[in-house]
């Protein structure tokens, strides 16, 4: 049986997805009789660089091309897919369309015996193609070889080489092709070619099923119709997303956006409970990652600009738009950006873990901290009581553990009150004598200050990393910050208080902190500035605000 792929490949250039910059080249150099004789197409693989090829020698050799008259098309000329050398081309039949396969044609001897047929004339059609596939394969002694018939050819001979590793190519061969990059293909481009697949093949399948089809292809229109063929074996009269889901190990949106919310309210519990039941029915949580990466990017560009709101509408169902558009509200820009940093870093993270659930697992408690900077700080052990010390301990009684319960907010709110008092009692103690620290003492002692900071809070040197000193004013020192996140976190009493004490400690004095965003920095008039008697060396200043220090 024939693979999908193989049987609708284009036989037009209207036929292919995307691409249009490349076919309207292609097609005009044919229509203007301006065809060079090596051309390179250079992309990730499946979004349609053999196939272009193909077509591109099909309509090369056309005895009677259509020329199309519509100025809106970015196609000029199409093959007529009737004549005989059309035909013999459909049908794998011309031998003079060669196609090699670098990756098993890879010495210098193979290219000397293409060499060697390549000043014969063609024997049926007009001119001679050669497309090599995976160029990149050839050794050395082989780009040697080819680079002389390049540079050389007969007029009856055309190449295409194609690869996905451009790099890899000496610049020798790059130079004298035409080279065009061929790009991945859109969600949209390969779900509308999906649904035109659906309707050939007399197949009913959902449109979510096939966006997740979409989402798996990774751009490549040949693994989005592998993974078809495979969805449409079941022979279903009617396939689901669910189907789908569970044949492919994906998850679907309504499991991505059941996991965001409780992401985004901070139910941590939940959260690490979903990665691990994920893992058990066989989902793949690193095609899971991705999912939310996309969620989260849509929330960006929609929460950016409110023009594009229409992104998400698109990409949920009215219900679950609801749900996205309350929970769009309960973040900030600054947020979701750090919530797209880690999920980036954990999609990362799945090469080298041994564990599948945990660069998940690490992503959401990371973000978990940086809501809730205090349990960073809270002791690995508890301190226990040992039988010798023989010392009578109180047990609450049911009543005394229900008041407890019920009263979270409470001491919330007596904690905090704690701290404010904790905060005026500081200012309230007789003070050693107070100077004015400059920004140069405070850059130059930066990354000290980070390293003193760290075993107090993890999750303040976390923000502290990001931020600068920005200037200074009488005992005031100002730290500018990245996002409004990170002043609105560091800003915190405790936080606060952490930072100052710190950074007191160091100059021996009083300090006080105040945290910019980069707008608000711009707009300060600091009265002490960096003084610049010094002759700072500029990489030195780099390694003292980032943390680094001299090895060698």
């Amino acid at each position: 049986m024939m693979t999908l792929y193989r049987k609708y490949r284009p036989k037009k250039f209207s036929e292919i997805s995307g691409q249009t910059q490349i076919v309207r080249t292609l097609t005009n150099a044919i229509k203007n009789d301006r065809v060079g004789h090596a051309y390179l197409l250079t992309g990730p693989r499946g979004p349609g660089k053999t196939t272009i090829a193909r077509l591109f020698a099909k309509t090369i050799n056309c005895t009677a091309p259509q020329t199309i008259k519509n100025e809106s098309s970015p196609i000029a000329i199409e093959p007529c897919n009737k004549c005989k050398n059309c035909k013999l081309i459909l049908n794998d039949k011309a031998i003079d369309l060669i196609e090699i396969d670098a990756a098993s044609h890879t010495g210098v001897d193979n290219i000397r015996h293409l060499k060697e047929t390549i000043p014969l004339p063609p024997t049926a059609l007009k001119q001679k193609l050669y497309i090599i596939d995976e160029v990149h394969m050839l050794s050395i002694g082989a780009f040697n070889a080819l680079l002389k018939t390049l540079e050389e050819p007969p007029e009856h001979a055309v190449f295409i080489l194609a690869t996905t590793e451009l790099h890899k190519v000496p610049e020798t061969i790059i130079s004298r092709c035409q080279r065009f990059d061929i790009t991945n293909l859109t969600q949209d481009q390969i779900v509308d070619r999906l649904k035109q697949l659906a309707k050939k093949e007399n197949v009913k399948i959902e449109d979510e099923a096939l966006e997740t089809i979409a989402i798996e292809a990774e751009g490549g229109m040949r693994d989005a119709e592998s993974l078809f063929g495979q969805i449409i074996a079941l022979e279903d009269e009617s396939v689901t997303a669910k189907e789908v889901h569970e044949i492919l190990g994906t998850s679907s949106k309504r499991i991505v956006l059941e996991f965001a919310k409780d992401l985004i309210e901070d139910n941590n519990s939940a959260c690490i409970k979903k990665i691990s039941a994920m893992q058990n029915e066989g989902v793949n949580l690193k095609n899971f990652n991705k999912l939310l990466l996309s969620f989260f990017r849509n929330l960006l560009v929609a929460k950016s600009d409110p023009s594009e709101s229409n992104i998400l509408a698109s990409s949920f169902s009215k219900d679950q738009l609801a749900t996205v558009q309350d929970l769009a509200k309960k973040l900030s820009i600054g947020e979701i950006v750090m919530l797209l940093e880690l999920f980036q870093k954990s999609l990362e993270r799945f090469k080298e873990s041994t564990i599948p659930q945990l660069p998940l697992e690490m992503a959401a408690i990371e973000w978990h901290l940086s809501k809730n900077p205090q349990i960073a700080d809270t002791p690995k052990t508890e301190p226990q009581l040992t039988q010798q010390e023989n010392v009578p301990q109180e047990v609450s009684t049911p009543k005394e553990i229900q008041s407890e319960t019920q009263q979270p907010k409470q001491k919330q709110v007596a904690k905090e009150a704690e701290l404010k008092k904790e905060m005026v009692r500081e200012e309230e103690k007789p003070k050693g004598p107070i100077r004015n620290v400059s920004l140069d003492e405070v850059m130059e002692k930066w990354s000290k200050i980070l390293e003193e900071v760290k075993p107090h809070n993890h999750s303040i040197h976390a923000f502290l990393k990001n931020c600068v000193p920005c200037g200074t004013k009488d005992e005031i020192i100002y730290i500018k910050t990245k996002y409004d996140f990170y002043k609105d976190k560091l800003s915190e009493i405790n936080n606060l208080l952490t930072v100052q004490k710190v950074i007191g400690t160091i100059f021996d004095t009083t300090v006080k902190l105040i945290f910019l965003t980069e707008k608000e920095c711009e707009g300060m008039n600091f009265s002490q500035k960096s003084s610049g008697k010094k002759k700072r060396n500029v990489l030195h200043d780099a390694m003292q605000v980032l943390g680094g220090r001299i090895v060698k």
